[in-house]
């Protein structure tokens, strides 16, 4: 009876391990281009792409933050969902040339279509990437949240207007914004001319030699 106890206890035990193993390696094995684009390359690498693919640009444009933009109509890659006639497009953003984030956005027709939709991309990325790390929901919206390694992937719902966006950020590039727009607030990201940054200073008439007692 220990013996057969035991037996069971050590199976219970393997099969925790496997599904731990299983797991962690989803986390790590993310995809570095999931949408048909690496991460990190340029605005102009990624319209070649697009126009290899025969597919259309429907926006291209830059913010105020120097965010560029690009939405393309339709998607490059197969996934396991349904998408045979769905209004699906793929977002890029770039920033400081480098691809930041690529997204899939699909706006379905009415809400019953969209739980639809919710349910077979939540198998998906489930089956690919595991349990989330977190979600959450507010009023129409829900959401929920992978981190793997440099990718972070948000999967959103809107009820209200029957929109869903899965959206894969690249850290290490969203890193790097991240730090500019700090540097921006502490007014740290301005390179200043060395000539006026003498007027600024009021130094240029110092002799090297001049120190802070004034002699």
């Amino acid at each position: 009876m220990n013996i057969f106890t035991n037996s069971r206890l050590l199976i219970l035990v393997a099969l925790a391990l496997f599904v731990t193993v299983r797991h962690a390696s989803a986390q790590q094995n993310v995809d570095m281009a999931p949408l048909g684009f690496t991460f990190g390359i340029s605005d102009d690498d990624a319209e070649k792409v697009i126009e290899t693919n025969g597919k259309r640009i429907m926006d291209n444009s830059v913010d105020s933050k120097k965010i560029r933009t690009i939405v393309m109509q339709g998607m490059i890659v197969s996934l396991p969902v349904d998408l045979e006639g769905k209004d699906v497009s793929t977002g890029l953003e770039f920033f400081g040339g480098k691809l930041l984030s690529s997204s899939l956005i699909l706006n379905t027709k009415d809400s019953t279509e969209e739980s639809q939709m919710r349910d077979e991309f939540m198998k998906y990325l489930i089956g690919k990437y595991g349990e989330p790390a977190s979600s959450d929901s507010m009023l129409t919206f829900r959401t929920w949240t992978w981190n793997m390694p440099d990718v972070k992937l948000v999967f959103h719902t809107n009820e209200k207007n029957n929109e869903m966006k899965m959206v894969y950020t690249y850290e290490p590039v969203n890193q790097a914004k991240r730090d500019k727009e700090l540097d921006k607030l502490r007014g740290t990201d301005q390179e200043i001319d060395p000539a006026q940054d003498m007027f600024i200073k009021g130094d240029y008439s110092k002799p090297k030699y001049y120190d802070e007692t004034g002699h």
